[in-house]
Formats: structure tokens, sequence, C-alpha cells
């Protein structure tokens, strides 16, 4: 992040805290209830994250950690943010978690996380090649996979300070990183998500095998279609 851009990041986000304090809204959404965990719910679904290590980029307040321990989902958590007040209080709710102010951009990991995560990047003065470098970077650390949200698809108003992604751009972006990505646009009509998985290991009819592994279902064509049964 370039010296300006961070310094206008920094600034929006603080006075956004004198304004709401310890609330979704001073981290750059809007006041609707439930919408956060609902952010944090489809975050959470990109897999199993029990006893993974998990990164929390931009993390705020470390709310996304107070989400997964209300949900029993136990991780090796860490949130790292460019604001060192939202990490304060983020210590003082959470003081079982473990945070950092750090620029992930700056400061990059040498260790790696089984999954990483990037919760509303749409800051004004964001853009295409900024999020590129931010996910390649991510994709770079993380052993299982990556998932972001943004604000954007089908917008009927627009502010001034937020960046507002299309999700065809991001689509291009993760295809880039990986042929096994999700974009889902299925839970609100302003926000979507992406995943991006780094294992892309195939069996020999085309099927990632790690989702096979990790679905209950059986695939046997045999068992429904008339087409392969034994005669």
């Amino acid at each position: 992040m370039q010296t300006t851009q961070r310094k206008k990041v920094l600034w929006y986000y603080t006075e956004l805290l004198k304004k709401y304090g310890h609330d979704p809204q001073s981290v750059g959404w809007g006041p609707r209830k439930g919408k956060q965990s609902l952010r944090f719910s489809i975050l959470s679904q990109i897999g199993n994250l029990s006893d993974c290590s998990v990164l929390d980029i931009g993390c705020g307040f470390g709310d996304l950690y107070g989400y997964l321990e209300y949900k029993k989902i136990r991780t090796k958590y860490l949130g790292i943010d460019i604001n060192p007040e939202l990490i304060k209080i983020a210590k003082l709710v959470y003081p079982k978690a473990r945070f950092e102010v750090r620029d992930f951009e700056e400061r990059r990991f040498v260790k790696k996380f089984d999954w990483v995560f990037f919760s509303g990047i749409s800051s004004a003065g964001c853009s295409y090649p900024y999020i590129k470098k931010v996910m390649t970077e991510m994709f770079r650390i993380c052993r299982k996979g990556l998932a972001m949200n943004f604000v954007g698809g089908i917008i009927d108003y627009k502010t001034k300070d937020l960046f507002y992604s299309d999700p065809e751009e991001i689509y291009s972006i993760t295809r880039s990183l990986s042929n096994r990505v999700t974009i889902r646009h299925d839970y609100a009509p302003f926000e979507f998500t992406t995943y991006v998985y780094k294992n892309n290991k195939k069996t020999s009819n085309q099927i990632f095998r790690d989702y096979l592994a990790n679905s209950s279902e059986i695939f046997n064509d045999s068992l429904w279609n008339p087409k392969y049964k034994k005669k």
C-alpha cells in the first residue's frame, strides 16, 4: 500500500471509530443488524476451520474471532490490522486471541496459515491491481485456501468512500491463481464472497479430490442411471 493510500485508510477508519466506537460501522460496514454474522458465516463456510491456523487480514476489532468462538470453532487465530486503535480495542475485547499491528504488504509472512481471510477490501483508493497484489500474497501463504468478501455486484447506490468490485473482475483475478474457485453472490444483493483453494488435485475423471474427500454424497452414476447399471 502506498504511503498516501495508507494514510488515507488510517484516517478513514480512525474517523469512523471516533463516530461509532466498537461497531461494524467503524470498519466500513452498514448499520443493519445481523449482516456481520452473515458475512462471517459465509467466510467460514470455505471449509473445515477446526484446529486450523487462520490469518485475519484487516481484522478491525477481531470480531471474526468472536464469531468463531461463539460457533465453537477452535482455531489458531491471528488478526492483523494497520490501525493501532482498532487493535487496542481487539486485545481488550478478546484477550485470548492474538493480534498484531501489521501492514500485510510491508511485512511479508514467512510462516504459512491454513486459511487466510480478508473481510471487506472496499476502502476508497482501492483498485483491481491492489486487490490482485493482496490476493496473490494471500494465496502464497495459505495452505488450504483464502476467502475475501467485497462490496459490489448489482448496486443501485454508491458512496464516494467505497470501492465497488465487479464479480467478473474478481473472478478473473482468482482464476490467475487457481482453477478451483467459488464466487458466492447468493446471500446479499450488494456483496459477494470468493473462495480460492490451494489443493486442486483431480481424480481420473476430473473431479477435485479435496471436494470428494469433504463431501458426504456418493457420486456413482450406476446408483441411479439405468444406462450404467450392470445387466
